[in-house]
């Protein structure tokens, strides 16, 4: 599927008042996609942004626009990267089904069979899909992280096996903010026949045969003016702007000892993600926070599940995994960071009733901190990706990217 062709409703409008540019096109009949994706950019909710909606062979959406900082100098092009933070674990759970599919482990597999140094403290039993469902219990650990040790994955994996987990594993999930990507890297590492761990697992294994400017780890030559900036936000923002964000957890969020302070603090106390924006984090290849993409980028490598996975030589019963879901966790979904049900799977976040992100419930995918979501829906044929630069202060359903998502299933309906 040629990202870069154009269909027949093209948009590229400048507002002159406002001075804010919008491009990109969109299939006839999905004209109100584009008003509703504009909106954000206009009113400023949005410094930049873009979207890719694939569906059963066609590119139904491929918008852009706003700008790629703060100085307002460079507009938002649609090849543009910007770090995606948690959207990052849906690459390692791309990766995980193509590690199994590969027979490298299968997601029954005790972890500890893996790697015996984890079978420490109640871990002895957790299996590779618990841990990649984040219900293993370590969403926080003691190990104090920092922007100059943070890809030092031998030491945080040996940290990881010792830790004493934050509950019993399998009661309970909990948002796994940076561990989740280095538990699946070792797990790859430990069995991989060329010892790779996952960023050049999944840039030679997923992002490379898709042609897919996604990453986790930059190189070193990717060209730093395609890298649109992060305009994050300060916790006296979750106050002050508070949308969707459960006060529970920005409460405690700020709230030294507290389970959702050490797990979303370390290693950033209180200076909020913006900060991980920084050429000293792009290359790490921190596989929970740490990716780098563009919009068509993600939604062609989830396109490639939506359309089962052969591509990538995924297995048909590991698609069936994903498009099952994980069993949930014993004492209910109720996230034990996020203070919110939450519904995590091999990787991913599945639809459950407080959150039909799709629509039908074969849909996986991620979404992440300030707004950002991309999904795909095997059994609707479909592969969304929505992505921003201005974080946004709520949880997930971000109003922005909501109503453009919102918009185009009424547009989809109607063309039915």
């Amino acid at each position: 599927m040629d990202l870069s062709g154009r269909l027949p409703t093209e948009v590229g409008t400048q507002n002159a008042q406002a001075n804010e540019w919008i491009g990109g096109f969109v299939a006839n009949g999905f004209e109100p996609v584009a008003q509703a994706f504009e909106a954000s950019i206009l009113s400023g909710a949005a410094l930049g942004a873009a979207c890719t909606i694939l569906y059963r062979g066609e590119t139904l959406v491929d918008l852009h626009g706003g700008w790629k900082d703060r100085s307002h100098t460079a507009q938002w092009d649609g090849g543009d990267i910007a770090l995606v933070y948690s959207l990052t674990k849906g690459l390692t759970g791309m990766a995980a089904a193509v590690a199994v599919s590969r027979g490298l482990f299968d997601y029954e597999d005790l972890v500890a069979d893996i790697w015996p140094e984890f079978a420490l403290h109640g871990k002895e039993k957790v299996t590779v899909g618990e841990a990649l469902s984040e219900q293993a219990g370590l969403a926080a650990i003691d190990f104090k992280l920092s922007l100059e040790n943070i890809g030092d994955e031998a030491a945080i994996c040996a940290a990881i096996a010792g830790q004493k987990p934050n509950w019993a594993p399998g009661d309970h999930s909990g948002n796994h903010a940076y561990t989740l990507g280095w538990i699946a890297s070792e797990l790859i590492h430990r069995r991989d026949p060329k010892g790779r761990r996952l960023p050049q697992f999944f840039a030679e294994e997923i992002a490379g045969p898709l042609g897919a400017d996604v990453f986790v780890g930059l190189p070193k030559d990717f060209d730093r003016a395609r890298i649109a900036r992060i305009d994050g936000f300060g916790m006296q923002d979750l106050f002050i702007h508070h949308t969707t964000m459960p006060w529970p957890l920005t409460f405690e969020m700020c709230l030294p000892g507290s389970l959702a302070f050490r797990t979303l603090n370390n290693p950033l106390v209180l200076e909020g993600p913006g900060a991980l924006d920084c050429e000293d984090f792009w290359p790490v290849g921190q596989g929970a926070a740490g990716g780098m993409a563009s919009a068509r980028g993600l939604a062609a490598l989830y396109y490639a599940f939506a359309e089962g996975g052969e591509k990538l030589g995924v297995k048909p019963e590991v698609m069936e995994a994903l498009i099952k879901g994980h069993s949930y966790p014993r004492k209910g979904l109720k996230d034990q960071i996020l203070t919110a049900d939450m519904y995590y799977s091999y990787g991913f976040e599945k639809p459950f009733d407080q959150w039909e992100y799709a629509r039908t419930r074969s849909a996986f995918g991620s979404f992440a901190v300030g707004g950002s979501l991309a999904f795909c829906d095997p059994e609707d044929g479909l592969a969304y990706a929505w992505i921003t630069n201005k974080l946004g202060t709520g949880k997930w359903d971000d109003p922005r990217e909501k109503a453009v998502r919102d918009t185009f299933y009424t547009c989809l309906e109607n063309r039915s």
